[in-house]
């Protein structure tokens, strides 16, 4: 059956020149944004990822998009084009690669790093959590480390601890959908920041003489048991002070340090967490 006959050939031939355009135009908008970003670097001069990476500001990019996306195309689908977009332009600003931790569910782990950080970045393959973060800590690259081990080996967050350590910068993913692509969890790992996102959630490294427990405010993320004592990896409340984490964890807390903050991710799937909101529970960061 021709073309033809399933529909108006003249219809169809303006809805293809309006696709045109819209494909022109949006590549012209690229063009420009490139020029703009040209702009930045010779103002800000920002050679340094430390002030390239700023979470906070992709976090309200993505709130926006949520916010006023309608239609057939699924707003992961845009979320992953403008993840393109911004890396591609973050590293004209300030080359650096990912190092991605492998040592769990190493197939989602690659399939999540080209998702959120798209083709133009290379993707090293690192043994494990440690490895990620030390790779970070000695020059300018992103990590991204998985969550989910019913127990870690060691507590790679420990690396983490001092002023001058790598932080814990963002969650992935971001948007939480049903079914939706590159769905592992996992945390993204920067050198200090510039302009780190603005608190919602405080990520805490906890040493405690019994095992932490999610509470209201409070989840732990990843832990390690070594000689009598728990070492855990918790996601807390920014209006939460250390006190009242000790209480509401549970335990005998010894020890609490900061090593992160994030912004809240964006829970399309019906079921908000301390880590997730419903788009309309969500502000600016």
């Amino acid at each position: 059956m021709s073309e033809t006959a399933n529909g108006d050939p003249q219809a169809l031939a303006e809805l293809r020149q309006k696709i045109d355009t819209i494909d022109a135009e949006m590549h012209r908008l690229l063009i420009e944004r490139g020029a703009v970003v040209d702009s930045l670097i010779r103002i800000k001069g920002t050679s340094n990822p430390a002030n390239a990476f700023r979470p906070g500001r992709e976090a309200e990019m993505m709130r926006r998009l949520v916010a006023v996306h309608s239609g057939a195309l699924p707003v992961t689908t845009v979320e992953h084009i403008w993840r393109e977009i911004i890396t591609t332009f973050t590293r004209l600003q300030a080359p650096f690669d990912i190092a991605v931790d492998m040592s769990f569910q190493p197939e989602k782990m690659r399939d999540l790093a080209r998702f959120y950080f798209g083709f133009s970045v290379n993707v090293d393959a690192m043994p494990d959590a440690a490895s990620v973060v030390a790779r970070v800590g000695q020059n300018t690259d992103l990590g991204v480390i998985a969550l989910g081990r019913p127990q870690e080996e060691r507590a790679w967050w420990r690396a983490l601890v001092g002023a001058s350590a790598p932080r814990i910068m963002s969650q992935l993913p971001f948007i939480r959908a049903k079914q939706r692509p590159a769905d592992q969890p996992a945390l993204v790992v920067s050198p200090p920041l510039a302009d780190p996102t603005r608190p919602e959630i405080r990520i805490l490294a906890v040493i405690s003489t019994a095992e932490v427990v999610n509470a209201d405010g409070v989840e732990v993320l990843a832990n390690q048991r070594s000689a009598g004592r728990w070492d855990s990896l918790v996601a807390v409340a920014a209006d939460l002070d250390d006190a009242a984490v000790a209480v509401r964890a549970g335990g005998e807390i010894e020890k609490i340090e900061e090593v992160g903050s994030i912004a809240r991710g964006i829970a399309l799937d019906g079921e908000p967490s301390l880590l997730y909101a419903a788009p309309q529970n969500l502000g600016a960061t």
